[in-house]
């Protein structure tokens, strides 16, 4: 009986790892000839913008391979070398085999449709990507063209059959066709009125950005796309007029689009700039989402928390939804009482808060309370029943604020001069002393 038990343990076991592995798909690669890359990525898009899946380095006979579980409506995974980006459909109890060489992926045993019909259209615009050294710059529109050509061809197969995947296919040519196309002229122009001018294509792209849809943002180059035209644009059509952002967003007549662009292009480099754009810019962004990837992109500038230095333009809304930033109140000392409805040390301020408001109402000084309770109608319903003064604004979680605050608790109470610095990141509390002199020395 034990050996049948042990027996029939060991079935269910097989059973379930070949369940569990047809859950799987496979990617096996081969690299080989030219200068084999460091190590190839599995990416997927994520809003326009690569985002790595897994990474792995070649083994000395140049082998490669990725396991990964996908979702089973088959998705867009990419290969990349650090150069390009390679479509692949993946989906469970599949194996996909590729070959790495000096020009790039190519696809070797696609099995599904899909695949067959990526490896076609990538087949089909090999000769956009053979532009060499001693190439004519002119020579690429005529490729081009003739690229167009086939595509229009391999797009009208698929709907004479009936093919399914003839929307999908739509999208990817008419994105990669413009995808190429701004690429090599970003990188190859150098002079002006050259000889992308007599394209009809260019003519037809150049009017304003040519791309409607939000499909654009389900390609990993979706981002860059958006960057190349407009500083193509900037350079070699408006010269030297003015074409800033505003301008450039004003193109984009999809939301999604707009959404994306301005996040793509938040500034890393200085805090007062980064500043300045969201005050500017956070505004257009639809919902509390967006919002909070602009405040807590990981790549935005970080401020310093000492005295005089520039404190964050903190942006949030009150019970009417509308957005009020610190930046508004420019002139004006402000007090920042961050708190939340649950915290029993928050509420026992708001008697001397209210004092203080109370006692400073007619003098240069604004109170600001952004509270940080996740249920926004609890925190509405408490600011209306305790008739809470000042301006009250509602963050909805405390990691909405600026990672170099530090903010792991409340009560926290800010105080910033009327040159937008920080006076004291680390302000003392309505019911000490030391508040009371501090606004009495700089007030009067």
């Amino acid at each position: 009986m034990k050996r049948l038990f042990y027996s029939l343990s060991l079935a269910l076991l097989a059973i379930g790892a070949s369940a569990q592995t047809d859950q799987f798909a496979y990617v096996q690669g081969q690299a080989e000839g030219g200068d084999l890359p460091a190590e190839i990525q599995l990416l997927r898009a994520d809003d326009g913008r690569p985002a790595a899946f897994a990474t792995t380095s070649l083994s000395p006979s140049g082998r490669f391979g990725f396991t990964i579980e996908p979702a089973a409506e088959e998705p867009f995974y990419y290969l990349s070398d650090g150069r390009n980006y390679f479509r692949i459909a993946l989906r469970p109890a599949s194996t996909v085999r590729v070959a790495w060489n000096g020009d790039g992926f190519h696809l070797i045993e696609p099995l599904s449709e899909a695949n067959r019909l990526l490896r076609q259209w990538n087949d089909l615009t090999r000769p956009l990507r053979s532009h060499g050294k001693g190439d004519a710059y002119a020579a690429f529109f005529h490729r081009f063209d003739a690229v167009s050509e086939r595509a229009r061809q391999f797009l009208d197969s698929l709907n004479r059959n009936g093919s399914p995947a003839a929307a999908r296919m739509e999208d990817i040519v008419r994105l990669d066709l413009l995808n190429g196309f701004i690429a090599y002229i970003s990188k190859h122009q150098q002079s002006y009125d050259s000889e992308e001018t007599g394209s009809a294509y260019f003519q037809r792209i150049m009017k304003t950005f040519p791309e409607t849809t939000p499909s654009l943002l389900s390609q990993p180059y979706g981002c860059e796309l958006m960057q190349s035209y407009f500083s193509y644009k900037q350079t070699y059509i408006y010269r030297q007029q003015a074409f800033p952002m505003d301008r450039q967003i004003a193109e984009l007549q999809h939301p999604d689009l707009r959404t994306a662009y301005l996040l793509a292009n938040i500034p890393t480099d200085d805090f007062a700039k980064y500043c300045e754009y969201e005050d500017h810019y956070l505004p257009m962004l639809p919902g509390g989402k967006a919002r909070s990837r602009m405040r807590n992109n990981p790549l935005r500038p970080r401020g310093g928390m000492l005295r005089g230095q520039k404190a964050p333009n903190l942006i949030f809304e009150d019970i009417d939804g509308r957005l009020h930033s610190m930046s508004a109140l420019r002139g004006k000392w402000i007090y920042v009482d961050v708190w939340a409805t649950w915290c029993v040390p928050c509420k026992a301020e708001i008697p001397s808060l209210k004092a203080l408001e109370a006692k400073h109402r007619n003098d240069n000084i604004a109170f600001v309370s952004i509270s940080i309770d996740k249920n926004r109608k609890i925190w509405e319903q408490f600011v209306k029943d305790r008739q809470l003064g000042g301006l009250q604004l509602w963050a909805g979680d405390w990691t909405e604020f600026p990672a170099e605050m530090g903010l792991g608790s409340v009560p926290r109470f800010l105080l910033i001069d009327p040159h937008g610095n920080w006076y004291d990141s680390n302000a003392p509390r309505p019911s000490a002393k030391e508040i009371g002199q501090i606004l009495e020395q700089q007030l009067h």
